[in-house]
């Protein structure tokens, strides 16, 4: 088993994630070192990725908790309290292929509990106003799937909402 060690200065940060290549594509690493200079370094995302295709279609959004507040005089107050986040829902039709099932079904223990995924969408980002995202699926304790007929196949809508 390897060790990994990464410099963060040394990684280029885009949409406020980076992608950190594996250091081996063979061999499972049993520990990872991160070296810093900053107070805050957010959320570590381990583990394989698997690509899931998915069609032309891409919907992006951007929302926000925030709600007008009156205050006892009357006076109306815009826009308080709450966060922003994205949300983005993408069709997978009749492209999960058995390898991305398998993952899923690897994950699901973790996918169950409601863990955000991390997705990269650096291979669409010319579609869409960002390329990375940490969210849930808006359904993801009930993932169903449709199957296909002739192939190992299967569709998906997911509905993601961003996470923090």
């Amino acid at each position: 088993m390897l060790d990994a060690t990464i410099n963060v200065a040394q990684i280029e940060i885009r949409s406020n994630t980076a992608q950190v290549p594996a250091p081996s594509e063979t061999e499972p690493v049993a520990r990872l070192v991160i070296y810093t200079d900053a107070t805050f370094i957010g959320r570590i995302g381990a583990g394989l990725a698997v690509n899931i295709p998915t069609s032309v279609t891409k919907e992006p959004g951007f929302y926000s908790t925030s709600r007008a507040r009156t205050t006892l005089s009357g006076q109306v107050i815009p826009g308080v309290g709450g966060h922003n986040y994205r949300a983005l829902s993408l069709d997978s039709r009749y492209k999960i292929d058995e390898t991305g099932m398998n993952e899923i079904k690897a994950g699901r223990r973790f996918i169950g509990q409601g863990f955000p995924f991390f997705i990269d969408l650096s291979d669409e980002s010319h579609k869409l106003p960002f390329d990375k995202l940490y969210a849930t699926d808006r359904n993801q304790m009930q993932l169903a799937f449709e199957s296909g007929v002739n192939r190992f196949l299967y569709s998906r809508r997911w509905e993601f909402e961003e996470k923090f």
